[in-house]
């Protein structure tokens, strides 16, 4: 099985695990943030010069209410062929410890992120459009001994066949990273569930086939069906049925 969920609700889902203790205190260890994602559109006469990159950073010190700005219409030029005559920027807002400026409307977080694009970049006047995305608790805090944390979790969780975790609680907070947590998840349950078992346990019963949940033994496929989870000579494809395709 594996647990996608944030930190805290992964932390509750393995309490009572054997041998999970140890993982579930250091999930519950993992602080969140919030933050609002301010998505502003403008003419693209009304920026004094071209726009260039992919956006900037602002660090914690500049006392800014806009940590990042993405240029989204530069970044993914579908956005850009979409709309040629404008240009669509994306403002991030909230840190961890600064959740109160989250308390705004929306009509106030777009003036106060469309004012901050302006000291930063010249941008004139009023955005043609916006609009506010909030994420409660979204983003992960890697603080001083995340690694740490991190084997701690694995390592514990690891000690339960066929369990593993993913999310951006871990490695990243990106979409890839989040995507390479999930495979490697994926490929440890896979690597549980096709490994052989000579012996009765509780994942395989006497006699062969898997246990199905509420029925007792489930029947092995029939050689020729569709393909399963578990490689066969290095494909994931079954035997191939006898006397070939049908012609």
């Amino acid at each position: 099985m594996g647990v996608g969920r944030p930190a805290g609700p992964a932390s509750r889902l393995l309490a009572g695990v054997e041998g999970a203790a140890d993982a579930q205190a250091a999930l519950a260890g993992i602080s969140y943030a919030s933050m609002a994602v301010v998505t502003l559109a403008y003419p693209s006469a009304a920026f004094p010069a071209p726009l260039t990159g992919s956006g900037y950073l602002v660090p914690a010190v500049d006392g800014h209410p806009v940590k990042a700005v993405t240029y989204s219409s530069l970044k993914w030029p579908h956005l850009r062929s979409a709309e040629p005559g404008m240009i669509v920027v994306r403002c991030s807002i909230g840190r961890i410890g600064e959740e109160e400026v989250l308390h705004r409307d929306d009509a106030d977080l777009a003036t106060l992120a469309a004012a901050d694009l302006a000291g930063a970049t010249g941008v004139r006047g009023r955005p043609a459009s916006h609009r506010v995305t909030r994420w409660g608790g979204a983003l992960p805090q890697y603080t001083v001994g995340h690694l740490g944390r991190v084997e701690r979790i694995r390592a514990g969780v690891g000690r339960q066949p066929g369990l593993a975790v993913c999310g951006a609680a871990y490695d990243g907070i990106g979409i890839p990273a989040c995507i390479a947590t999930a495979r490697t998840a994926a490929d440890q349950i896979l690597a549980h569930l096709c490994a052989p078992r000579g012996a009765a346990g509780p994942d395989r019963p006497p006699g062969g086939g898997e246990w199905s949940p509420g029925r007792g033994r489930r029947a092995r496929p029939r050689r020729g069906g569709p393909p399963g989870p578990c490689p066969r000579n290095g494909t994931n494809d079954s035997p191939p049925t006898r006397g070939g395709p049908s012609g």
